[in-house]
């Protein structure tokens, strides 16, 4: 299943799986540490929150799984995969850069945390785009008919 543009897919669901295998280990096993890269004010992450940073942890790391595993996905599936991450990172770049655009009041510190969780997330919006440029589109001749 390897062209040349699936190959740079292929490369992008390789580093992913470890942006978002080290993302969600660490959401899950140290909830904490990522609550201190938003808050300046050293209080004690409250159940609910980190409950709900842990459950997040555990969906990224099912990402880093179906990224690692599309590797070796048929062209199409790749795609399919590749299309609908890039959308999913679009959207929370539109996300994040509305909240640090229109919540001028924000923590310093929450701001900081947003822009570089923001500046993640843009950064794989670029790998997706740059992996799936030049990619075929079904019915082109690119798959096999049986």
């Amino acid at each position: 299943y390897r062209s040349r543009t699936m190959t740079k897919l292929a490369t992008v669901f390789g580093i992913h799986r470890f942006v978002a295998g080290g993302f969600g280990l660490t959401l899950l096993l140290a909830p904490e540490a990522m609550n201190a890269a938003y808050r300046s004010d050293g209080d004690e992450l409250p159940f609910g929150e980190k409950f709900a940073l842990q459950s997040w942890g555990c969906f990224v790391i099912a990402v880093a799984g179906i990224v690692h595993a599309a590797r070796r996905f048929p062209p199409d599936a790749q795609r399919a995969v590749g299309a609908s991450l890039l959308t999913c990172f679009l959207l929370l770049d539109g996300l994040y850069a509305a909240v640090l655009l229109t919540n001028k009041d924000m923590d310093g510190k929450y701001r900081e945390g947003c822009a570089i969780t923001g500046a993640i997330f843009a950064a794989l919006s670029a790998l997706y785009a740059w992996g799936m440029v030049g990619t075929a589109h079904a019915g082109d001749g690119s798959r096999k008919r049986t």
